[in-house]
C-alpha cells in the first residue's frame, strides 16, 4: 500500500479561481452571453499602431521629430 505524499503547500483551489466558488458562480450566472461575445469580438479587433487609448496619434509626432533630426544632422554635420 502506498503512503500519501505529504505536501508543504495546500492544494490549489479547483479551477484556479482567486475568489470563492459561490461568488464566481453568481458572476457567471449574471453575465449576458451576448455581452460576452461582444467583448470577445471587440478584443479581437486589431488596433492601429501608434495610437493610445485616448485617441492621440503619437506616431505622427515621432515622424516629424525624426525628420527634423535628420535634417539637422544633414545641415549641421553632427
Amino acid at each position: 500500500m502506498k503512503k500519501p505524499k505529504i505536501r508543504s503547500q495546500p492544494p490549489e483551489p479547483p479551477f484556479g479561481l482567486d475568489m470563492p466558488f459561490d461568488e464566481a458562480l453568481k458572476r457567471f450566472i449574471g453575465t449576458d452571453p451576448k455581452e460576452v461575445q461582444a467583448n470577445i469580438d471587440k478584443s479581437k479587433k486589431k488596433k492601429p499602431p501608434g495610437t493610445k487609448p485616448d485617441g492621440k496619434n503619437l506616431q505622427q509626432e515621432n515622424v516629424v521629430s525624426l525628420r527634423s533630426r535628420r535634417m539637422r544632422k544633414r545641415n549641421d554635420g553632427r
